[in-house]
This record gives structure tokens, C-alpha cells and sequence, in this order.
């Protein structure tokens, strides 16, 4: 496979020869159908940062409009974050109409593919639209801190299913005069259950290969989705990780794959499509999973494992309460109905009554350190289930307990692992021409930047930390050393034995 990239450029317009199937002729191939009139000239607008105009049309803005949609002004895009970064307090709405107005852009570059324009139906060109409009619509307030739970095996509602309930009008407070459903049919004349399942299914599963190349459009390794959340929480944040990429070029060198079924950059964007990727590791190292941010993302955790633990609520009647309020006011309903002194009350005290009192770390692990104890630590941790994952933090909150001479309460010393479902780099083929015709390698086979990324990502990025209580830190400087502390920690991490359940005990 050659590494090099091709130096052909397309044949001029007066050239006796046609250009090559995937280089474009026009800046829109016109295709056997007028094309949806968001992907025309649109004259109304609507404002979003960094100086963009979102174009939007009549229909659009029946949608934006409805009380389902305008739920998301009361949603923060990165929850808990602002406590560490104040001007990350910008919304799901601003967000879903940044990843519209990129889909838009996204769907535009692929049109100017003859073999695309030809093979794309309306309802495809409509339904990656809406998919990219109404995407998050099922958010709810610190959604990625409950579906954590989710993934730990406990029954928390999921905002993907949420956004199918919402679009259908079975949540009757976010109904409306009508469903967005019922506006998707009449207004843009398809089947909601098509957008429905481009919003819920992965971009792999359809059948038609024209839809999972839409599909990709919102859910692949360069989507739209990605390409918005990284410009825009940087923007926010203050910070300058998720915009340096070239986005003009990559739109420039977007392209369907040889299956045509998943988009792909031609060579000339490859080192855009590698700046992508190195800005999401970067956003991940550097903002999403800072130690700060993963402190208070830990506590409001643990936090909500208290109440499902306590409560046990019925999913449709959290979901309900969750979606009809605000960030700050998900929060103070959940202060409210805490008893005094439960963990959920104390952790939640801590930022929620004119205090910020976040967790501090004691010990942080990773795979990519010299000290073969903290790389055994860290496999250790990472892979133990949910009731010795327990059994290890009671344990560490006993040794504490002993160096201070005073007892720890639960929610004072917590053991953070990161999302297992944020560290895949998911592929991109880049395309490229030869005598014989097109070919195309996965990025990562010929990149070493890619290659190092998706070994950094497991091994550097992915951190592991043990967060205590500022008032147990303070209490363990009085004793011990930080040092002594790392240490001690360690030791009991090692020397740990999780009870075999009794699968394993039969195995």
C-alpha cells in the first residue's frame, strides 16, 4: 500500500476526457430531484458562536420552536464542567443547531459526487437533517453521570431511547399542540420512524448503504457531531484544544468510501482528518477529563448512585422529573428529597450551597509510568466488577480511617475510572487514485499519529484516581506525607483479593 499521496488534479471542464468518478465536476452535482430546501438558499437565519448563521427554513423552525426542542435552552451541554470551567455553561440547543448547520455543510460536499447525487434519495438528504437537528433531544441534565450508572448495571433511562419517546409525543409534558412527529410527516412528508432510528441506531446497522452513509454523517470518526462539541466547548471552556483542525479542508476533502457507504477524506485531507483526531485527544487529556472536572463528575455520581440506591425510583417517573428540569434545578430537587447527613446531601452541599468544595486527588494511576506497582494497581482496578470495586474503596477508606484516627464516610474518598465507551478512535478511509482506479487505506494503517493516539488514549489519557473529601486530605497532611500517602494506597491496592462470586467460584 503506498504511503505517498496522489498529486492528480481533475481534468479542466473543456478537458476531452471526464473527470474520475469521486472528483467533482460542479460545487453540487444536481440530483434526479429537487433538493431539500434546507440544502438551498435560505434567507431567515439564527445566530450561534463563533460567528456562524445557522440557515433555516419555515418548516425548521416549527421544529426549533416546539416545546421539545426548546427544553434544551434549560440543558448543559457539559453538565457539572462550568464548576471548573465558568464559561462552559452553553447548551444542547446551541449544540444541536451547530451539528444541524454542519450536517448541512457535510451533506452539501458529498452532493458534489455524481455516484452520490444519483444514488441519494430526498428522504435520505431529509432524514441525516433532522437526524442532525433532533439528535439530543432526549438529553436530560447530567445524562452522561446517570448513564454511567447505566453501564455499571443499573437501571437509569438512556437519552438516545428518550429521544424516540419524545419525538412520538409519549411524554405528554413535552407533546406540545402536536408531536414533532406529526410536524416531520406533514411538514417534510416522510415516516419519523426513520429519523428515529438514524438517532438511535448505529450508523452500521441499516440496510441500504446510501443510509449509512448519511448515517455516518452524524455518527462516524470525523461526523458532524464531533466536528460541533469540539469547536464549540472549546470556545466555551476558554480553551483552544478542539479548533485546531482544518475544517475548511476537511469539508474540501470529504468523500464516500469505496463501498460508498460511510464517508472518507481523499488524501489531500488526511493530515486534516489526523488533526481531528489528535483535537479530540486533546480535548479528552487537556479539558473533558481533566482531574478537576473528573473530581466533580465523580461526586455527582456517587451522588446519584445514592439515590437510585436508596430510592430505587421508578425509571419513567426519573425520566419524567429529569426532563422537565434545569441543571440547577435537577440538582436542588435532588438536595431536597436527600435526608441530612446521606451521602447525596453532603456530596451535593459541596457546590450547591454557595460552597465548591471538590474532591482532591490522593493518588492517580495510569498505564504509561515506570512504576510497575501503579500499572499493576491500574489493571487491577479496571477490571473489577461492581460489588469488589466496592469492597476495594471500603477497604481504602478503612486504611485512611487509620492513619487520621477518625472514621471516613463513604462519599469522602471515591475511586474514579473514566467512560470504557469514550476511548475508541474510530476509523476513517482515506481515498486516493491510481492507474488502475481508486483505493483507499484506513488512516491508522498508514498514520503514526493516529497510531500513537489510539495508544495514548488507553495508556495516558485514561487515568484511574483515588478523590478524597478536603477536609480528609487536609486531615492526612497532618499525619502523613503525600508521598507516604501514594505509598500506602498502592499497598492496599496490591495487596487486595476481591471474594470470587460464585460464577467464578463454579468455574
Amino acid at each position: 500500500m503506498p504511503t505517498t499521496r496522489s498529486r492528480r488534479k481533475p481534468s479542466p471542464p473543456d478537458a476531452a476526457l471526464a473527470p474520475p468518478p469521486h472528483t467533482p465536476a460542479d460545487p453540487v452535482t444536481a440530483p434526479p430531484f429537487a433538493l431539500p430546501e434546507e440544502l438551498q438558499r435560505v434567507r431567515g437565519s439564527v445566530r450561534i458562536p463563533e460567528l456562524r448563521n445557522v440557515p433555516l427554513t419555515d418548516r425548521v423552525a416549527e421544529i426549533i420552536d416546539h416545546p421539545a426542542f426548546q427544553r434544551l435552552r434549560m440543558v448543559r451541554q457539559l453538565g457539572p464542567t462550568c464548576l471548573v470551567y465558568p464559561g462552559a455553561v452553553h447548551t444542547r440547543f446551541e449544540h444541536s443547531l451547530g451539528v444541524f448547520d454542519l450536517a448541512r455543510q457535510y451533506l452539501l460536499a458529498l452532493l458534489r459526487f455524481p455516484e452520490v447525487a444519483e444514488s441519494l434519495t430526498r428522504d435520505d438528504l431529509v432524514t441525516a437533517l433532522l437526524g442532525a437537528l433532533l439528535h439530543d433531544l432526549g438529553h436530560y441534565p447530567f445524562a452522561h453521570s446517570l448513564e454511567a450508572l447505566h453501564h455499571k448495571g443499573r437501571d437509569t433511562p438512556r437519552h438516545e431511547d428518550l429521544s424516540g419517546r419524545i419525538l412520538r409525543g409519549e411524554i405528554p409534558a413535552l407533546r406540545g399542540e402536536r408531536p414533532i412527529a406529526d410536524i416531520i410527516r406533514d411538514r417534510f412528508g416522510i415516516d419519523p420512524e426513520e429519523v428515529i432510528a438514524l438517532i438511535t441506531r448505529s450508523s452500521r446497522s441499516h440496510e441500504r448503504a446510501e443510509r449509512r452513509l448519511v448515517a455516518s454523517v452524524l455518527s462516524s470518526g470525523i461526523d458532524a457531531d464531533k466536528s460541533d462539541y469540539l469547536e464549540r466547548d472549546s470556545i466555551h471552556m476558554g480553551v483552544s484544544y478542539g479548533r485546531n483542525y482544518d475544517r475548511a479542508r476537511l469539508l474540501e476533502s470529504l468523500c464516500p468510501n469505496l463501498d460508498g457507504d460511510r464517508i472518507a477524506v481523499t488524501a489531500k485531507g488526511r493530515v486534516s482528518c489526523e488533526m481531528f483526531v489528535f483535537c479530540r485527544y486533546t480535548m479528552f487529556s487537556e479539558a473533558y477529563w481533566h482531574h478537576t472536572v473528573r473530581s466533580v463528575s465523580a461526586m455527582m455520581e456517587r451522588a446519584m448512585a445514592d439515590i437510585h440506591e436508596r430510592e430505587a425510583p421508578d425509571t419513567e417517573d426519573l425520566a419524567r422529573e429529569m426532563l422537565a428540569r434545569s441543571d440547577d434545578a435537577l440538582l436542588d430537587w435532588f438536595l431536597d428529597r436527600a435526608p441530612e447527613g446521606s451521602p447525596t446531601a453532603r456530596l451535593l452541599a459541596r457546590f450547591r450551597t454557595g460552597q465548591r468544595h471538590l474532591h482532591k486527588r490522593l493518588l492517580t494511576l495510569s498505564r504509561v509510568v515506570a512504576d510497575e506497582r501503579r500499572v499493576t494497581a491500574y489493571e487491577r482496578i479496571y477490571h473489577l466488577d461492581r460489588s469488589a470495586f466496592l469492597a476495594l474503596e471500603e477497604l481504602l477508606r478503612d486504611r485512611v480511617s487509620a492513619w487520621i484516627g477518625a472514621p471516613v464516610a463513604a462519599e469522602d474518598l471515591l475511586i474514579d475510572t473514566p467512560p470504557r465507551d469514550k476511548d475508541r478512535i474510530e476509523t476513517v478511509d482515506v481515498v486516493y487514485d491510481t492507474p488502475e482506479g481508486r483505493r483507499s487505506y484506513r488512516l491508522e494503517e498508514q498514520s503514526k499519529v493516529v497510531q500513537g493516539i489510539a495508544t495514548d488514549f488507553i495508556k495516558v489519557v485514561k487515568k484511574i484516581r483515588v478523590f478524597a473529601a478536603p477536609a480528609v486530605r487536609d486531615a492526612l497532611r497532618r499525619h502523613r506525607s503525600d508521598d507516604e500517602v501514594r505509598e500506602g494506597l498502592l499497598d492496599c491496592i496490591l495487596a487486595f483479593t476481591p471474594t470470587p462470586t460464585p460464577q467464578q467460584s463454579l468455574l
